[in-house]
């Protein structure tokens, strides 16, 4: 079977199911590291000075993964919270040390490639978060950003 293609040659995925890490990496995709803003048209890319162990890797893409209809990112336990709550700050709260820094400069929050990673439906234009309550402690109970719900 071949691989069905999207817009700009990018595979078409109905779905990604991404975990993410406590520095808001998803696939191989780190913050601040060039592969981020590639813009080669490439759907898969060899990293190989990785921020973390292994140093060479490969990786989708940031296209290939908004070219998925969805995405949805999963993350457990308390290391996740801080990286959760700048996902969801306004603008972007990108200080991962454990500070509240909110910047509304956007370039801040194209720095998370957990905020990236957003999928292709124009509709929705954002993940789904699946999130256990420790990883979901910083975030408030009441806001007009997302809809949470207990599972």
């Amino acid at each position: 079977a071949v691989l069905p293609r999207g817009p700009g040659g990018m595979p078409a995925f109905d779905l990604l199911l991404l975990g993410f890490g406590p520095d808001g990496h998803v696939c191989s995709l780190f913050p601040d590291h060039p592969s981020l803003g590639d813009d080669s048209g490439s759907w898969v890319l060899p990293i190989w000075d990785s921020p973390k162990p292994p140093a060479e890797r490969m990786t989708l893409s940031m296209a290939a993964v908004n070219s998925a209809s969805r995405v949805i990112l999963v993350g457990a336990g308390a290391s996740k919270k801080f990286i959760v709550r700048d996902a969801f700050a306004p603008g972007g709260n990108t200080n991962t040390n454990n500070k509240t820094t909110t910047n509304n400069n956007n370039s801040n929050v194209s720095r998370l490639p957990c905020r990236r990673a957003v999928g292709a439906m124009p509709a929705v234009a954002r993940p789904t978060w699946v999130l256990d309550p420790a990883a979901a402690a910083l975030l408030s109970q009441n806001s007009s950003e997302y809809e949470m719900r207990k599972l």
